[in-house]
């Protein structure tokens, strides 16, 4: 990856994103550095023939669903994804929305099974890594920096279960590229100081969908509902870098309510992040980390207090020619379970 030292000033960065939303004066900042204003002269530049290392990993409060084009699936209970992609704008879609289409260059899936053993999972995912591997995510960009809508392209969706193998795929996707996702004060500049941004698409968890759409015996389908949700973005110069530290909170909403059983579940959201921008206003590097934790009354509490919701990762901005790996394609351990037969999970960090 390009910029070492960058990537030691987001680690380094980490510990101060909690500070943001109570005394302003806590935030890590330079003194040093003098008040500027970045205006930002193309506010799509970020999707303008650029390359980017994504990483990210989520945790399942329900185990998720992934199917084999014949006969075979497949419950992950925690997923991690490394991927290179390449981006570049088509066409403009009106003077506030641009189409962007990235092409996967390279992924790497690691899949932790619900079941203890899953002799299929192997070839389920290796299959899905086939499948994505030059396939081309379609963006619908706004110039606020949000993301509004996301495609899978270039991926067989023919029959009724290569539709379903095509939207589980997008949106584990979905969630890979939400970190990009980041609402720009409302005037659209890069200055020192704060705003609120409300309801992100960050605090979502990934709906689960089997071939007839309908619960199928093994994996409930999982009925996401944002209840509402905040991030406080603080913006501020420290060394030489625009650097946004950002804390939120929200609620979600899955499962559903049967004429016999109320299968809800709410879940309490906790976000922290930490971006950088360069002095064109393009984010170069995002590291956050979401916790979910559901509330005493759930459904999937029954007294428990470990999060059974979480969703970790990192961006980065790469060179077009730089080598990067995404690691392999395979089945882990769960994470906190030491396995003698498979290799272990590894977070991201």
């Amino acid at each position: 990856m390009r910029r070492v030292a960058t990537a030691c000033l987001l680690a380094s960065l980490w510990p101060f994103a909690p500070a943001i939303g109570g005394d302003a004066d806590t935030i890590a900042t330079d003194p040093g550095e003098p008040t500027t204003i970045t205006v930002i002269g193309d506010h799509f530049a970020r999707w303008d023939g650029t390359r980017w290392f994504l990483q990210t990993q989520i945790g399942m409060p329900i185990p998720y669903l992934l199917y084999a084009e014949k006969n075979y699936e497949f419950e992950p209970i925690a997923m991690q994804i490394r991927t290179t992609i390449a981006c570049e704008k088509t066409w403009r879609r009106g003077p506030k929305r641009f189409e962007v289409s990235c092409e996967i260059q390279d992924i790497g899936l690691q899949a932790a099974g619900w079941r203890p053993k899953d002799e299929h999972a192997p070839e389920i995912l290796d299959e899905l890594d086939a499948r994505l591997t030059h396939a081309r995510l379609q963006l619908l960009v706004a110039d606020d920096g949000r993301l509004t809508n996301i495609d899978l392209e270039g991926v067989e969706n023919d029959s009724i279960r290569q539709r379903a193998i095509h939207e589980q795929a997008r949106m584990l996707l979905v969630r890979a590229m939400a970190g990009f996702h980041m609402r720009l004060p409302p005037d659209g500049s890069i200055r020192k100081g704060q705003w609120v941004e409300y309801n992100s698409t960050l605090f979502e968890i990934p709906a689960v969908q089997g071939a007839d759409g309908q619960q199928d015996g093994r994996a409930p389908v999982i009925v996401n509902s944002m209840g509402g949700s905040y991030i406080i973005h603080q913006l501020d110069r420290y060394q030489g870098h625009n650097v946004v530290q950002s804390l939120g909170e929200g609620t979600i909403e899955i499962g559903e309510e049967t004429a016999t059983e109320d299968m809800r579940s709410d879940f309490k959201v906790r976000f922290d992040g930490v971006a950088i921008y360069d002095e064109a206003g393009i984010m170069t590097e995002r590291v956050w980390a979401m916790h979910g934790y559901t509330t005493a009354g759930s459904w999937l509490a029954q007294g428990r207090t470990d999060p059974l919701f979480f969703h970790t990762g990192r961006l980065a901005k790469v060179e077009l020619d730089a080598k990067v790996d995404v690691g392999p394609t395979r089945v882990v351990a769960r994470p906190g379970v030491v396995s003698t037969t498979i290799p272990p999970w590894i977070p991201i960090e």
